[in-house]
């Protein structure tokens, strides 16, 4: 019988955190979808209650304020980039990879995200009111950089004499100066068009035939 009522509370405790994280959510979709239609400025927080069906007291059970609620939203885009990650062929070299990813991400923020959401994005993490690192270990982005790095030195396509967490994180900036220099463009062109010639350019030092490619 104990373990019947201990089953039991296991069972509302799992129903009841299904729940927290499903209203989470709609807090998270509510105002990706807000900052993108009226910008991160214009969108007040009543507006994002009033999308999301959510009272403020429930709000600041998950959030303590619009910002936080701003850099949290890299838990969306992480959940875009897994699917895609997903569908890319394993069999396809590291820098193809790579590259298919950064073109996904390069489309998505630029026609999902926006310049201006993107901007406040750049900006909130700059004042570090929130403490959430937009771009910390814990992306599921970086851990897919991280894998096909490590893969790449597996398969002797990525030069090893570099640790894979250094080569990840160069990436990682590389990608990041593309991104705030279309911001700083005001999104004036074409994101990928313009940026995947430039990470490829910069891939090659990545390569493990780098050395024969600089004596040609």
């Amino acid at each position: 019988m104990q373990k019947t009522k201990n089953e039991g509370d296991q069972l509302m405790r799992t129903k009841d955190e299904f729940n927290e994280q499903k209203q989470r959510q709609q807090l998270l979709n509510a105002a990706w979808k807000l900052f993108y239609e009226k910008g991160y400025q214009d969108t007040t927080l009543d507006d994002i209650l009033k999308e999301a069906h959510c009272s403020k007291g429930r709000f600041y059970y998950y959030f303590h304020a619009k910002a936080e609620l701003l850099d949290s939203m890299y838990e969306l885009f992480d959940e875009k980039y897994e699917e895609f990650y997903q569908s890319i062929d394993p069999t396809l070299g590291s820098f193809e990879q790579l590259l298919s990813l950064n073109r996904f991400m390069f489309d998505f923020m630029s026609r999902q995200i926006g310049k201006e959401l993107l901007t406040s994005l750049y900006v909130s993490q700059l004042s570090g009111t929130t403490g959430i690192r937009f771009w910390g270990e814990q992306r599921s982005f970086i851990k897919i950089i991280l894998k096909i790095v490590t893969q790449g030195q597996e398969r002797g396509e990525i030069r090893k004499d570099i640790d894979r967490h250094t080569l990840a994180s160069d990436i990682v900036a590389e990608e990041r100066s593309q991104l705030i220099s279309w911001c700083l463009a005001g999104g004036s062109y074409d994101l990928a068009a313009v940026s995947i010639p430039k990470l490829e350019r910069s891939y090659i030092g990545y390569s493990s035939q780098y050395e024969a490619i600089k004596k040609q």
